[in-house]
């Protein structure tokens, strides 16, 4: 009997929508060819080589229907709640209905459709002069389009929804508001001017009694931007006073607090250290979005110190979680770092993970950052083949991509920083994990 993979899967099968969630549960459910494991070909394996069983689907095909019908009438619901609402003039009313329908498609990374809604919400909270319902509105539909890799549609947006809540003392929804423009800017390598919005949140806040998380995620974005522009000293400053800030939830907070200490352990140089506190974050939470986050940037550490076996270890347990938990979009930052240990070791075909990355960059039509920094790894893994020529097409590929994008500089290693265009003949700078 033939064993399918779940390449096999998906080229048998038409590319039609209604089948992405049966797509998606297949990978999710399927596993590893432990026969490779061990062989050159295990290594450089990605998710298209995991095993399915289809008699395993076929007994689970009317449960996933249910869970999609399920699913299909919450929307409805919601949908008819938010016309409702309208008929009755309340466009308030609408907005939250509509905004419901944008969380469970955000759950289901369906950023394209949460997006949609998000927008629809604005619209009838606009309508409505409900300027706390237009305010939150706005920031879930830029949210959104941060997510799709629109940056400049929700900069725009942030903004507007800063204002908006400013003008009616929302201070919790303007500091939001202002970390969400913080991130966008940030992304962009616009450290001063991302500063300026994390500051605007805490001052926000300052209007709010007692201790609320805006004030310490504020705080660790401050953290951040001051140590990705290389002022540790200052960086270390914001990150104790966002400890001092997260009492007001310090089991939520720990595991990005441990995360932020060890980023900046990495940045120090002090491997050991950041280990240590990244391996305390992962025992910190449980939820599958932070751990393979925090398992990259472990990978990462370990690389640094030449240790690929457990490099590559702790990069297949984010791909593991990464599939299991159908993260699907944070596959392409696995599959890079697993190309640099690859081409670490040596291997003259670390390439073929860089293409897969690239793939799924593609085929989810996922943002155009995610290409970018992927061709600009797989640049930087060319040069250690002996390959300039090639290394220089990619990099100047990743250039235009950033240029496109408004990003004026390059990722560099370890702190989600920005750095001078390197050059690819001579650069050994591995791509920065993201948090």
């Amino acid at each position: 009997m033939k064993r399918l993979t779940f390449d096999d899967v998906r080229d048998a099968l038409p590319d039609l929508d209604e089948l992405r969630p049966l797509l998606d549960h297949v990978l999710s459910v399927s596993q590893p060819d432990e026969s490779r494991a061990w062989a050159r070909s295990g290594q450089l394996g990605t998710h298209g080589g995991r095993l399915v069983a289809p008699e395993a689907l076929a007994a689970e095909v009317e449960s996933l229907s249910d869970g999609e019908a399920r699913h299909l009438h919450r929307v409805y619901e919601a949908v008819a709640t938010a016309l409702r609402r309208l008929g009755a003039g309340d466009g308030a009313g609408a907005a939250r209905a509509f905004l419901d329908v944008a969380a469970l498609e955000e759950a289901r990374e369906r950023n394209d459709r949460a997006e949609a809604y998000a927008l629809a919400a604005l619209r009838a909270a606009r309508e409505s002069g409900d300027s706390r319902a237009r305010a939150l509105a706005g920031r879930r539909a830029a949210r959104a389009a941060r997510a799709l890799g629109r940056l400049s549609a929700a900069r725009s947006r942030y903004r507007e929804a800063f204002d908006v809540a400013q003008a009616v003392s929302d201070a919790r929804g303007a500091a939001e508001a202002a970390v969400g423009l913080g991130n966008v800017l940030e992304e962009q390598g616009r450290w001063p001017e991302a500063a300026e919005w994390y500051r605007a949140a805490l001052d926000a806040v300052d209007a709010v009694e007692g201790r609320v998380p805006e004030r310490w995620h504020a705080l660790v974005n401050l953290h951040i931007v001051e140590r990705s522009r290389g002022a540790l000293e200052e960086s270390l400053t914001w990150l104790r006073r966002a400890e001092q800030e997260a009492s007001v939830d310090p089991d939520a907070a720990r595991p990005f607090l441990e995360n932020a200490k060890g980023q900046y352990y990495m940045s120090t140089g002090a491997f050991d250290l950041a280990e240590e506190h990244l391996r305390g974050a992962l025992e910190a939470t449980d939820q599958a979005r932070a751990r393979v986050t925090i398992r990259l940037n472990l990978a990462e550490s370990l690389l640094a110190r030449g240790r690929t076996l457990q490099a590559a270890e702790q990069a297949r347990l984010a791909e593991r979680d990464a599939i299991r938990a159908r993260l699907l979009p944070r596959l392409p930052e696995v599959y890079r770092l697993l190309g640099r240990v690859a081409a670490a070791e040596g291997d003259p075909n670390a390439f073929v993970l860089f293409e897969r990355a690239l793939e799924v960059v593609r085929e989810r039509d996922l943002p155009r950052l995610e290409e970018a920094v992927t061709l600009q790894a797989y640049a930087e893994a060319e040069v250690g083949r002996g390959e300039p020529e090639r290394a220089r097409e990619l990099s100047e590929a990743a250039t235009r991509l950033f240029e496109e994008l408004g990003i004026a500089h390059r990722r560099r290693a370890w702190a989600d920083v920005y750095a001078p265009d390197p050059d690819p003949k001579t650069t050994d700078s591995p791509n920065a994990t993201e948090r």
